[in-house]
């Protein structure tokens, strides 16, 4: 994504995970994950590592979802050469520091494929310098896994990108789920806000365009607000000014974790009754920073519903994936996985799954080839799949409504 009011990249603002993350694993600068040096039947991978490169925020704006991506990675790829690895083969895992900056990502990948002769690339986490690190990739023919989520721009533009893919779920999948939720509620009036993140300014605009063919009305507020919100009393008012203009029997603040419980509490504070509706950066444990009880009944939607996948239907198809990570991370780190951790493994799980696809790692055309094909990879974000034609967006649904209540996200359903 190139427009500067971006920000700092998809959802940058888990600050309060930051502490945690980085007691785990934040340190600055270049990290090499070794490979293992010995060898049982089925257990730890030997033979020549596979060099993977990974760029993440470990420093600046996106320092704390970009820690706990690395956290995610790492554990992922030292399961992976715990159990075989790739055809015996571990990975060795790369880590550069991109400084929440597009120059310094710029300068890390190329270190990394210049100096490091690295083979295969995930990342970056900051979204908006997503398109150049594909465009570095292709350039140099190495096969890379991105995040996402994909803007509306990328949509149009469409490039033929034949060396990557990204994972996650864009504006468009978000807002068909927003009216999922809309539709099971019954509700025909909602009242719209969105912070300055560009994933919530687009499925904004997306919902809008859905509305008139829906049935429901949306009244999208011109303001706007950060991720951090030290005074949010003039959002309040603004907000509590639609209220009782335009009579909503639905509010939808699209909105980070941390800004997102000081605007719940403070419209309840103000006397708002009716239902409280967050964005999946909502599901995230930084949303109770304020103590439960600021959020208590705020209903959040979650992209693959790993905020609680215990709680997920028995049928969901990646249910038992996700609660297995879910306790094998917990177990190794001492706290439970949150959305970034998912993505930084996920990284790994969609790369492994075009390898094993090829034949083993040797041959990066084939898999190349493999992971512009993947069909409905399990992955802790859903079902990952990918054409030629379609790279930008492996998972095109599965997103959970959840519904804060006692501290806990309880679930309600399944959306997309």
């Amino acid at each position: 994504m190139k427009k500067k009011w971006m920000l700092v990249g998809l959802l940058a603002v888990v600050l309060a995970i930051a502490l945690v993350a980085v007691a785990c694993g934040g340190e600055e600068g270049t990290e090499t994950t070794a490979a293992p040096t010995e060898t049982t039947a089925g257990g730890p991978a030997t033979g020549e590592p596979i060099k993977v490169g990974m760029v993440t925020s470990l420093t600046g704006p996106s320092a704390a979802p970009g820690v706990s991506i690395q956290n995610g990675a790492k554990y992922q790829v030292q399961y992976i050469n715990e159990t075989g690895g790739i055809n015996g083969r571990p990975i060795e895992l790369l880590i550069e520091d991109d400084k929440s900056e597009v120059t310094s990502m710029t300068a890390a990948m190329t270190k990394l494929i210049e100096e490091d002769g690295i083979e295969y690339f995930v990342g970056p986490f900051i979204q908006y310098g997503q398109e150049a690190a594909r465009q570095i990739c292709e350039d140099a023919q190495i096969p890379m896994v991105g995040a996402g989520p994909v803007s509306l721009d990328q949509l149009a533009a469409d490039t033929p990108y034949e060396w990557s893919v990204m994972m996650s779920a864009g504006p468009v999948t978000q807002a068909d789920a927003v009216v999922e939720v809309i539709k099971a509620h019954g509700y025909t009036n909602v009242l719209g806000i969105a912070d300055t993140l560009s994933i919530h300014a687009e499925t904004m605009i997306k919902l809008a365009e859905l509305a008139p063919t829906e049935g429901f009305t949306l009244t999208v507020l011109p303001d706007t607000f950060g991720l951090t919100l030290p005074d949010p009393q003039a959002i309040l008012n603004k907000i509590m000014e639609g209220v009782n203009d335009v009579q909503p029997d639905m509010v939808l603040t699209l909105s980070n974790p941390l800004a997102q419980p000081a605007i719940y509490e403070g419209l309840r504070t103000l006397g708002l009754t009716v239902p409280v509706h967050g964005s999946p950066a909502a599901a995230h444990p930084a949303v109770m920073s304020r103590g439960p009880q600021a959020v208590e009944g705020l209903y959040v939607m979650d992209s693959g519903g790993m905020v609680n996948p215990q709680a997920l239907p028995d049928d969901w198809a990646t249910k038992a994936f996700q609660v297995d990570f879910y306790d094998r991370y917990n177990a190794h780190y001492g706290f439970a996985p949150d959305f970034f951790a998912a993505v930084g493994a996920d990284y790994f799980v969609v790369l492994e799954a075009a390898m094993e696809e090829a034949g083993g790692a040797d041959d990066k055309e084939a898999v190349r080839e493999a992971l512009l094909n993947l069909t409905d990879v399990v992955t802790l974000e859903g079902l990952q799949s990918y054409t030629p034609d379609r790279t930008y967006e492996g998972v095109t649904g599965f997103l959970v409504e959840y519904q804060i209540k006692n501290g806990v996200f309880e679930f309600v359903r399944t959306l997309n």
